[in-house]
């Protein structure tokens, strides 16, 4: 008799976590997200509106030209790590929003 561990690939909401908001301005050093994601989260997926942004991930302060583009209307899943590591800054001269909520496998 064999026995496997099986895990879902389709990731679905992580129970008992909340969704977030991101207010992404001109702020020096970019903004990240401002609450810990839960303990069971594995992925957070999210969308940029009303503006593109800058993000980094490396630890440096994102710029107008310093960083990758995330464009107005785009959806994104990353690993949990990967967004608690991120830095937003604006793009343009509009504040952008950053929804995200948190999934789990």
């Amino acid at each position: 008799m064999s026995t496997s561990n099986t895990a879902s690939f389709y990731p679905y909401p992580t129970p008992g976590a909340t969704d977030q908001g991101l207010t992404v301005s001109n702020a020096a050093g970019g903004v990240q997200f401002g609450t810990a994601f839960n303990a069971y989260t594995n992925q957070v997926m999210f969308d940029v509106q009303n503006a593109d942004v800058m993000c980094t991930i490396d630890g440096s302060a994102p710029t107008t030209t310093n960083g990758h583009r995330l464009t107005s209307g785009s959806r994104y899943t990353w690993s949990k790590e990967m967004a608690t590591a991120a830095k937003f800054i604006r793009q343009a001269t509009t504040d952008a929003y950053i929804h995200a909520s948190e999934l789990t496998q």
